[in-house]
């Protein structure tokens, strides 16, 4: 009965372990579609750097997620939990950079596209956006458009107030148009490398920063696949 008891012990402290490190520092995310190809493939298992920009609170994250393994429904979904209404205990104001890989929540309820952005400007057609396919689930995108931007693409190619943005990373052309919008304070516009084949920023606009998880670092499976995200 001892040595039960002391395996048991083992047990819960591994498990407490594991939430640890999965909840502050990193965790492993699964790869289940094809939008960051050529970069990142699917069922590619990336390492998520959850420490980068602060420690975050796990309740609050928690209340996010709506369901567990793509399966059974989250009880905490939406929920009001005591200690939640902060996304961080402590935030360390690192710098959010554009073209860093990131996972993060995307809105459930997006806003009204470039009529809300530009006033009201009637002479300006609306975009309207449509909520993600997967409400409640973590996305990994690109980070393109920074707050206070004017975002704008001419057949494929990103505009950055009126700029030409020269992306650095290898991606999937397309040639659509879209926007322009003014991106919104504390709020970031994100596009998979696979243009063609990707539900991001374009679909369901801007995501607000807290609900940012964190940032790529690394493809650790399969083997043949080991890299640094860039």
């Amino acid at each position: 009965m001892k040595k039960f008891w002391q395996n048991v012990g083992a047990i819960i402290v591994a498990i407490a372990i594991a939430f640890f490190i999965k909840e502050f520092i990193i965790e492993i995310h699964l790869i289940p579609t094809g939008s960051m190809i050529p970069n990142i493939n699917v069922g590619d298992r990336i390492i998520v750097n959850r420490f980068y920009y602060g420690i975050q609170n796990p309740l609050y994250n928690a209340k996010m997620k709506k369901t567990i393994m793509l399966v059974m429904p989250n009880p905490l979904y939406n929920n009001h939990l005591p200690f939640s209404s902060h996304k961080y205990i402590v935030k360390f104001n690192a710098p959010i950079h554009r073209f860093d890989v990131m996972v993060f929540f995307p809105p459930e309820t997006p806003v009204l596209g470039r009529e809300y952005f530009f006033n009201g400007n009637k002479s300006v057609e609306p975009v309207y956006f449509e909520p993600p396919q997967l409400i409640g689930e973590r996305y990994v995108k690109r980070l393109i458009g920074l707050p206070g931007e004017k975002l704008e693409i001419r057949s494929g190619e990103v505009y950055i107030n009126d700029h030409l943005l020269h992306e650095p990373q290898t991606k999937n052309n397309d040639y659509s148009d879209f926007g322009p919008i003014k991106i919104p304070d504390h709020s970031y516009f994100f596009m998979g490398d696979n243009r063609p084949r990707s539900s991001d920023s374009r679909v369901w606009g801007v995501a607000p920063e807290d609900k940012i998880l964190g940032k790529a670092w690394a493809v650790i499976w399969p083997l043949k696949a080991i890299k640094l995200i860039h």
